[in-house]
């Protein structure tokens, strides 16, 4: 099933984009979605996500299919999805570099959001996030502004 949901049905919406016009794509994958070249095969979350059909394998050939589409793409990667309301600030970090940490689903929301609102500072990146209860509370613009892709 994810292989149909994570990565087919990502690249079918990336082509009815491109078929219908739309310059920009958000995508929200996760954390830990490339984490066999970060040398996480053993991160106990890594195992338990990809025990169930392999999703974060899924979530990264959809991620390759949208960085080689030519659409303007910003990727986002939350750490554990919660349902409770924010309880630290958000932390921004480049690709492949976050292995552990949550977030509330209100606060991806948020960044999926700026991520539209601020192409000059997101286009073309990948970034991953979790909350953190000691982070300095900052502006989303300036974080994505300070994420350098590679």
């Amino acid at each position: 099933m994810p292989l149909q949901v994570d990565n087919l049905g990502t690249v079918n919406l990336v082509e009815a984009c491109r078929k219908a016009g739309v310059t920009r794509f958000i995508l929200v994958s996760s954390i830990l979605v490339n984490g066999a070249a970060m040398g996480q095969l053993l991160n106990p979350a890594y195992i338990v996500l990809n025990l169930f059909g392999l999703v974060l394998v899924a979530k990264l050939q959809a991620e390759k299919y949208i960085r080689g589409s030519g659409i303007n793409y910003t990727i986002v990667r939350p750490g554990g999805l919660t349902e409770q309301p924010p309880t630290g600030n958000i932390v921004m970090e480049p690709e492949d570099t976050l292995y552990e940490g949550s977030i509330s689903r209100d606060q991806v929301a948020e960044v999926a959001v700026e991520a539209l609102l601020c192409p000059e500072e997101s286009s073309y990146k990948v970034v991953e996030i979790v909350t953190g209860a000691d982070a300095p509370s900052r502006l989303l613009k300036d974080m994505f502004a300070s994420v350098k892709q590679k």
